[in-house]
C-alpha cells in the first residue's frame, strides 16, 4: 500500500514538469521560442538544431468555402508578398500602437499622451518619466496617465513600460494565471530573501508551508532576470504564427515556422549512452527534457492551429473582409468550442499573428465586444461604430443628426442602443455634437 502511493506520487509530480513546459512554451512568441530553442539546445547534449530555413510547413487543407474562387495570389506571389510584408520595418510608435486592440478606444487626446510615454522608454525599454510629470504636461490626473501605463504595459515585448525591475517580475507574474496567489507580495516586498533561499523565513513570514513558498520561490527563479528588451531590436518584423489563404476556393491553414530553427533528438548520440552503463541517470534525465520539449512544440502547434480552425467555423466574414467583418468574440467563448481552459487561450493568444488575405492581425485584436441586437445576434461595437460614422457622414449638414436620431435610426436596423451609448461612441472617435458640427458647416 505504501509503495502505490509513492507511484503515484512520482506519476503526478511528471506529469506536472511537462504539463510546466507546455505552457510555458504556449504562451511564447515566435521570438521567444526561437530563443528558447537555442537556450535548450546548449543545456542539452542530446539535442541537435539546423538552423537551415529551407523546410515547408505542413498544408492543412479545410476545405470551406462552396462556390469556387480563384485564388487572389499565386503561391509564389504569397510568399514574395509575405517576405516584403516580413522586411517592412515599422515605426517605432506604430509598433507599440498597432497593438492595441480593438476592444481599446483611445480619443487623439489620449493617443497622444500614449505616444509621448512610448517615446520616454530608454533602451531598456522601461519607463523613464513619472505618472505625475506626464499628467502636468498634458494637464490631466496621474489617474488618467496611469491607466494609460497600464495599457502600454500590456503590450509586447513583456515588460515594457515597467519603471523598475520590480514592476518588471510583476508584469511578467500577472500574466500567468498559475502563479501562486502570494508570490506577488513576495515581489514587493522580499526579493533579498529570495535570492538567499530563506525558505524557512519566508514560511513564517507569510504563513504558508515551505513547499509552497518553495515553488513560490521556483516561480520567481523562473521569471524573465532580463530587462524587457532594447529598444534598436524592439521593432522587429513581424513574423506570422499561421497563415490562412484562399486556394481554389478553399481556405488553406498553414503553420508559418520558416523562422524557428528544427530541433531534434540525436538519436545516434542516445544510443552510445545507451551502451554505458555509468550514463544511465544522465541520459534518463536529459532524455525526459528532450521529449517534454518536443511535445510542448507540437502542443503549440496543434492548439495555435485548432483556434485559427475555429476562427474559421465561427468568423467567416472576418476572412471574407477583414476587421469590418468581425463578430463579437471573447476568451470564454472560444475555450467553450475548444474545451480548453480560458488560460490555455490567454497564453494561446499572447503575442502571435495571423497572416490573412486582407493582412497581418495578431491573435488579441480578434477579441471584441458587442451589443444583443433585436433578432439576437451580437452586433461588433466595432461595426456600430462605423455605422455611426457613416449616418453622421450621410447627414444633412445643415441638420445634423442628433445623438438621439442616431439612436432611433440604429434601433429601426435593429441594433439596441441608448443615446447615452452613440453619444460615448461619438466622443471616442472624436465627432463633435451636432450642435458643433452645425456651426462647423
Amino acid at each position: 500500500m505504501e509503495l502505490q502511493s509513492k507511484l503515484e506520487n512520482r506519476l503526478l509530480q511528471t506529469l506536472r514538469v511537462e504539463q510546466i513546459q507546455s505552457l510555458k512554451i504556449l504562451q511564447m512568441s515566435s521570438m521567444e521560442l526561437e530563443q528558447y530553442l537555442y537556450e535548450k539546445a546548449d543545456e542539452n547534449p542530446l539535442l541537435t538544431i539546423d538552423c537551415g530555413n529551407g523546410r515547408d510547413a505542413k498544408l492543412l487543407e479545410i476545405p470551406y468555402v462552396k462556390d469556387r474562387m480563384p485564388s487572389s495570389f499565386s503561391n509564389e506571389e504569397r510568399w514574395d508578398y509575405i517576405e516584403r510584408s516580413a522586411a517592412a520595418q515599422p515605426d517605432f510608435e506604430q509598433f507599440f500602437i498597432e497593438q492595441i486592440p480593438l476592444t481599446v478606444s483611445l480619443r487623439d487626446f489620449d493617443l497622444k499622451i500614449l505616444k509621448f510615454l512610448i517615446r520616454s522608454l530608454d533602451d531598456r525599454l522601461f519607463l523613464d518619466v513619472e505618472a505625475h510629470e506626464v499628467a502636468e504636461k498634458f494637464r490631466t490626473t496621474a489617474a488618467h496617465v496611469e491607466k494609460l501605463i497600464q495599457l502600454l504595459q500590456t503590450l509586447e515585448p513583456v515588460g515594457v513600460g515597467s519603471r523598475n525591475y520590480i514592476e518588471y517580475l510583476l508584469i511578467q507574474t500577472h500574466r500567468c494565471p498559475d502563479a501562486p496567489p502570494f508570490v506577488k507580495e513576495i515581489i514587493k516586498n522580499d526579493l533579498s530573501m529570495v535570492a538567499e533561499n530563506k525558505i524557512k523565513q519566508l514560511a513564517k513570514k507569510y504563513n504558508q508551508t515551505i513547499r509552497e513558498i518553495q515553488q513560490a520561490v521556483d516561480f520567481i527563479k523562473s521569471l524573465n532576470p532580463l530587462p524587457a528588451g532594447h529598444k534598436d531590436a524592439a521593432v522587429h518584423y513581424i513574423v506570422p504564427d499561421i497563415e490562412v489563404s484562399r486556394v481554389n476556393g478553399e481556405w488553406i491553414i498553414q503553420l508559418i515556422q520558416k523562422n524557428l530553427p528544427s530541433i531534434q533528438i540525436n538519436e545516434e548520440y542516445v544510443e552510445l549512452l545507451k551502451r554505458q552503463t555509468d550514463n544511465k541517470k544522465f541520459l534518463k534525465k536529459y532524455l525526459k527534457d528532450a521529449k517534454a520539449l518536443l511535445l510542448g512544440i507540437e502542443k503549440r502547434n496543434k492548439t495555435i492551429y485548432e483556434f485559427v480552425r475555429l476562427l474559421l467555423d465561427i468568423q467567416p466574414d472576418f476572412f471574407e473582409y477583414g476587421m469590418a467583418g468581425l463578430k463579437p468574440m471573447r476568451l470564454k467563448d472560444v475555450a467553450d468550442h475548444l474545451n480548453l481552459h480560458i488560460s490555455t487561450i490567454s497564453r494561446t493568444i499572447r503575442g502571435k499573428y495571423l497572416q490573412t488575405p486582407h493582412g497581418i492581425y495578431s491573435f488579441q485584436s480578434l477579441f471584441t465586444k458587442g451589443i444583443e441586437s433585436a433578432s439576437g445576434k451580437m452586433d461588433s461595437i466595432v461595426l456600430i461604430k462605423k455605422r455611426i460614422k457613416e449616418l453622421i457622414d450621410q447627414e444633412n449638414k445643415r441638420k445634423p443628426l442628433t445623438d438621439t436620431q442616431l439612436a432611433n435610426q440604429l434601433k429601426r436596423e435593429g441594433i439596441q442602443i441608448s443615446r447615452r451609448t452613440v453619444a460615448k461612441y461619438r466622443i471616442e472617435m472624436n465627432i463633435a455634437s451636432s450642435f458643433n458640427r452645425a456651426l462647423q458647416n
